[in-house]
């Protein structure tokens, strides 16, 4: 196209609109549609042509996208043109789409199964919090219950302290019940630590019996302490000991082993409180058959146990044991035990109060409780880490198969639109 026409300005944006609109046209549909709009142009507008007259005539050709349009249309293309850059580029785009949901999947499946095994640690925690306070509540039932079975006609000062130690044991049942909802049926649980709470949920349903015994004449005291201890305590320790096998965290079986080491102190020490109390509640005031044998063999237990402890904890947490456990009830009690002992030994048929105005139940059974509470101070402290370690784990857990998620799912997105991007 030659002549002032063919340079007008409309002219000129006309053309370059149908170069861009025909871009996605093969190369020799685009030119021949080019060059029929050019020479239609030459015949229709003379060269001292106005604004008014080649608009008009712009008008009538239509818009350049629509001839773009209908030319691809009439020659079967869509509009779009795959050269082979562009199938090598969505080709790459998809494979990498692929490896990344792939790889996306694995991780999340990990991280599903990681928020599903700490969350299973984590209620194991909560349940053995419940489960520490039955055991302690359990020790006061048996030591009240041994004083009271030592004396039935003269323990009436005991049996409201004896009615409030049930209730609160009662009380720790039910949570503990509660709690364990879940972990007896033994999906997903170590089944070691399963068969444990079972066997603990089946000598709960013994108390009862239990208590009536000690009620009536059937169980001496020394029989009370057995019972309670052999049947429900036992029972109790043991699956606290359990609760950190299979925990994927070194410092969360650290300090389960250490808490099962001092129950065992505590749980021995309540022995000692009970066997002597049921001594000095009697009418004798003195070791019945087997009590003295009792007394030493929970003090050695002690000892052992309290060496395990020393053996899992740095100096730091056994300097606060020391000064947890002391204070003037403390070194009461051990001088009280000594006595006893050596009473019980030199004298077996005398009263344990011959030589020692106060040593009595009352005295006896105060400072052993001090030094039990104590212990009880520390096992709740490791009660704490236990638990607080068990949901920070789940807590972490969870943040990190949330972040997997997302992080999966916008590169994706973000694929997907270069994709799009590329074919468009």
């Amino acid at each position: 196209m030659s002549g002032s026409a063919g340079d007008h300005w409309l002219v000129r944006d006309y053309l370059c609109e149908l170069d861009a609109a025909m871009r996605g046209l093969p190369a020799a549909q685009a030119h021949e549609l080019r060059e029929q709009i050019t020479a239609h142009l030459a015949d229709a507008l003379p060269p001292d042509a106005g604004d008014h007259q080649v608009a008009a005539i712009l008008s009538r050709l239509g818009s350049p996208a629509d001839l773009a349009a209908e030319a691809g249309a009439a020659s079967g293309s869509s509009g779009v043109r795959f050269t082979p850059s562009r199938w090598r580029l969505v080709a790459v785009l998809a494979v990498i789409a692929v490896i990344a949901a792939v790889l996306g999947a694995l991780q999340i499946s990990r991280d599903v199964g990681n928020d599903v095994t700490f969350g299973r640690d984590q209620h194991l925690a909560q349940l053995n919090a419940a489960v520490v306070k039955l055991s302690q509540a359990l020790e006061d039932e048996r030591d009240l219950s041994a004083g009271y079975a030592a004396d039935r006609a003269a323990s009436a000062s005991l049996v409201g302290p004896l009615r409030q130690a049930r209730d609160t044991t009662s009380v720790a049942v039910r949570t503990v019940l509660t709690e364990a909802a879940g972990v007896t049926s033994g999906a997903g649980y170590q089944p070691a630590t399963v068969t444990d709470l079972n066997a603990l949920i089946v000598s709960l349903n013994e108390l009862r019996s239990i208590r009536q015994n000690v009620t009536s004449s059937l169980f001496p005291a020394s029989q009370v302490i057995r019972v309670y201890t052999g049947d429900v305590l036992a029972a109790a320790n043991t699956f606290s000991a359990a609760v950190g096998a299979g925990a994927n965290d070194a410092d969360l079986q650290g300090n389960v082993a250490t808490l099962a080491a001092l129950l065992g102190v505590e749980n021995e020490m309540s022995v000692q409180r009970a066997v002597l109390f049921a001594a000095l509640s009697s009418p004798a005031q003195r070791f019945g058959p087997g009590d003295l044998n009792m007394l030493n063999q929970a003090y050695e237990s002690q000892t052992a146990d309290l060496a395990d402890f020393d053996a899992s904890t740095n100096q730091a947490e056994r300097e606060y044991f020391s000064n947890t456990v002391s204070g003037s009830g403390v070194d009461a009690a051990s001088a009280q035990e000594t006595l006893a002992v050596e009473m019980g030994t030199a004298s077996p048929g005398l009263p344990l109060t011959v030589h020692a105005s106060d040593l009595t139940a009352k005295t006896w059974y105060a400072n052993q409780t001090a030094t039990i509470g104590g212990v009880r101070q520390v096992a709740d402290g490791l009660v704490a880490n236990i638990t607080d370690r068990a949901g920070t784990l789940r807590s972490h857990a969870t943040r990190d198969l949330l972040l997997t998620s997302i992080v999966t799912l916008l590169l994706l997105v973000l694929l997907i639109s270069t994709a799009k991007s590329a074919v468009v």
